[in-house]
């Protein structure tokens, strides 16, 4: 998980888009923002940001959006 990309995302697109990217990037293998090599991590990417952007658009900062999810995914994990 890269947070520098996924913030740059979830700052510069809508949640709605980053889906759009997602199902596209999907359906036909290309990615319309790149950001890895890698087709997971590029998916991740971006389901990742509209995770982020979500968090965002209900009023949290930036920094307390990538602390919730930062949490939400060590939970996950451990």
């Amino acid at each position: 998980m890269d947070v520098k990309v996924i913030k740059d995302l979830a700052q510069k697109y809508t949640v709605d888009e980053l889906n759009k990217f997602a199902d596209h990037f999907e359906a036909t293998g290309f990615a319309v923002v790149k950001t890895q090599e890698d087709p997971g991590d590029q998916m991740s990417d971006y389901l990742q940001a509209a995770e982020l952007r979500t968090l965002l658009d209900k009023g949290m900062n930036v920094n307390e959006a990538v602390r919730e999810f930062s949490k939400r995914v060590r939970g996950v994990l451990s």
